[in-house]
């Protein structure tokens, strides 16, 4: 969108700190706000944390890091919402040219990506190493005797550990059901001849209890479960995946866009009267094509 400002001076610029405490779904969140505001605006984008991120150890990105200019004036925008779009970012339009922007808050909705959704495709590239890490996961487990024949790859994340905790229960966030992802993968098995399911999770134990072989018919599915390793390499793997199966969270989130496929995710995201839930809008969270299931 072009900007009817025409001033690109040192304080025409739109920028998000990124705290070094949250995980690397957020982190992304976070690098879609000063995107989308900057595409908004026609302002120079900045991430306002000079060290490396999350993000950093994971893509190649291009977007500059600096400390705000403080010879600018700052008009500050914290974001109202968890999961939804607040329609009050429009108003940045209006903000002069010699005065920088400071973003804030939770960016995590597709309202805000699906503008930009081209030049972040093209910006969000996995480390070479990452990407060479999923595809020699990928190749290395192949099932026995699948070799000649075509199969897709479903992946499966599974979020539980810090969301059964104090903090996660306290905001009303609920995790997906062992029911939930047997009826997600059953949806695959039903359309697709052979399957390989790849789970990753921060509850690995968990998975490997409740997500069973045995549960389907073995000639036709299997599940691979990825185990040791970074979340950064998960993610990769996820998005190296046709299609996806998401349980609740950021991360979830943007492993099944990176993918690109069908994907399926968790309608119960949150307790009813909690205060994500209040603060959350279903609608602009999950893309309209994404399927829900309970």
């Amino acid at each position: 969108m072009n900007s009817k400002h025409s001033n690109h001076s040192s304080c025409f610029t739109v920028g998000f700190k990124i705290p070094t405490t949250s995980g690397l779904g957020n982190h992304l969140f976070f690098y879609v706000a000063p995107m989308y505001v900057a595409w908004l605006t026609g302002r120079k984008p900045l991430i306002l944390t000079p060290k490396r991120t999350k993000l950093d150890r994971a893509f190649n990105l291009t977007i500059a890091h600096q400390k705000g200019n403080r010879q600018c004036p700052v008009r500050y925008f914290r974001h109202r919402y968890v999961y939804a779009y607040d329609d009050r970012v429009k108003d940045l339009l209006n903000v002069a040219a010699n005065v920088s922007i400071q973003l804030a808050g939770a960016f995590f909705s597709w309202k805000y990506i699906q503008p930009i959704e081209d030049q972040l495709r093209s910006q969000l590239r996995f480390h070479r190493e990452l990407a060479y890490f999923a595809k020699k996961f990928l190749s290395e487990n192949v099932p026995h005797g699948w070799n000649d024949s075509a199969f897709v790859h479903v992946g499966v994340h599974v979020r539980r550990g810090d969301y059964l905790g104090r903090l996660g229960v306290g905001m009303g966030v609920l995790v997906a059901s062992k029911q939930y992802l047997n009826r997600s993968m059953t949806y695959f098995v039903e359309r697709f001849t052979r399957v390989q399911f790849v789970v990753a999770s921060n509850d690995i134990t968990w998975c490997q209890m409740n997500i069973k072989q045995s549960s389907f018919n073995q000639k036709r599915v299997n599940i691979t479960f990825s185990i040791g390793h970074s979340a950064a390499q998960d993610l990769a793997l996820l998005a190296s995946c046709d299609h996806s199966i998401m349980s609740t969270g950021t991360y979830s989130w943007w492993a099944a866009w990176f993918a690109n496929g069908t994907t399926i995710y968790y309608k119960n995201f949150a307790r009813r009267g909690s205060n994500v839930y209040r603060r959350s809008l279903a609608a602009d969270i999950f893309l309209p094509t994404w399927i829900g299931m309970t």
